[in-house]
């Protein structure tokens, strides 16, 4: 099941009816950052250049979740979102998910404009903790932090994230930032189970 992004907040459910669909390949979901499903053996992916894969599992029902974070679905919740679909949809309680953060851009790389930054101070009053002013008017925004902090608000305790920076780290990942390469990372996360 792949995500066609948009940067946005829609989060997708895999119904039995599209695993179904899906025997002959895959599935797109068009204008689509987040997916959920309690499906076992179906693989959620998303492609990432700097945005910031968030992988939710919850072991106790057992569902999973995979949402893409850029700058604009962070600043819509798109992790809160997906964390509030698995509750819809599956009764997953936040204190029951575990999530990680994977790679992505890092404070140190994500420069942005005051708008942008202005932008997150509107809608978080606790932003100011993870954005930094850098030369030129310009500044540095930690999504990676912001993201940690939107889950825990939602009452998701079991938070890791990766220190990877995709820009940094050019001997181990492709950035859209660091050189307008058009290759991605694929995000993946799925539940094992008995065919």
């Amino acid at each position: 099941m792949r995500l066609n992004l948009v940067h946005g907040t829609a989060v997708a459910r895999v119904a039995p009816a599209d695993v179904l669909r899906a025997q002959s390949g895959s599935i797109d979901y068009e204008d689509t950052d987040a997916a959920i499903t309690d499906q076992k053996n179906v693989v959620l992916t998303s492609g990432h250049g700097d945005c910031l894969p968030v992988y939710l599992y919850d072991p106790t029902v057992p569902a999973i979740g995979l949402a893409h974070a850029g700058w604009r679905g962070t600043l819509g919740n798109i992790a809160v979102e997906t964390v509030r679909a698995m509750g819809l949809q599956y009764s997953c309680e936040p204190q029951n998910l575990r999530a990680w953060i994977g790679p992505g851009i890092g404070r140190c790389c994500f420069e942005v404009g005051a708008d942008v930054a202005q932008s997150f101070r509107d809608r978080f009053d606790w932003a100011l903790d993870y954005i930094d002013p850098g030369p030129g008017g310009k500044y540095h925004i930690d999504l990676k932090g912001i993201i940690r902090r939107q889950l825990s608000d939602c009452g998701v305790t079991a938070v890791e994230s990766s220190e990877l920076c995709t820009v940094c780290r050019s001997d181990l990942f492709y950035s859209y930032r660091r050189n307008r390469e058009r290759e991605r990372m694929l995000a993946y996360i799925c539940l094992k189970g008995d065919r």
